[in-house]
């Protein structure tokens, strides 16, 4: 019996239901019954189109999720903030690159050091 780590490791294994959000709003979703129609998408694929996919290069699929979340991304919003706080868009800039570039628990920590380092100092 084999022990799963990955709680343990700081592995994100549910980070794949952001891509899935994103697409169903992109798709214009507006209920549950939504879910139930791309988990079984995703089963008949998983069952069914595995095979085709082995050969695709990561790059490929890592393409694919980043056209569905760009979408996501609210600039107006980081500009509003820019204009009200420039310490809590700085704060929301670095938790936002940290996620992207390191990883997603070293992101959350270092918005969350920022957070108590701005709330402190005023």
């Amino acid at each position: 019996m084999e022990i799963d780590k990955s709680a343990f490791l700081f592995n994100n294994e549910l980070a794949g239901s952001f891509s899935r959000s994103a697409v169903n709003y992109n798709a214009g979703a507006r209920t549950t019954v939504s879910n139930i129609i791309m988990a079984s998408a995703v089963l008949v694929t998983l069952l069914c189109l595995m095979p085709l996919f082995y050969y695709t290069p990561n790059v490929v699929l890592a393409a694919i999720i980043i056209t569905a979340v760009i979408g996501l991304i609210d600039y107006q919003a980081a500009y509003k903030l820019w204009k009200v706080d420039k310490l809590d868009c700085l704060t929301c800039l670095c938790s936002f690159f940290g996620v992207l570039f390191i990883s997603v628990p070293l992101g959350l920590g270092i918005a969350v050091i920022l957070l108590f380092i701005n709330i402190f100092m005023l």
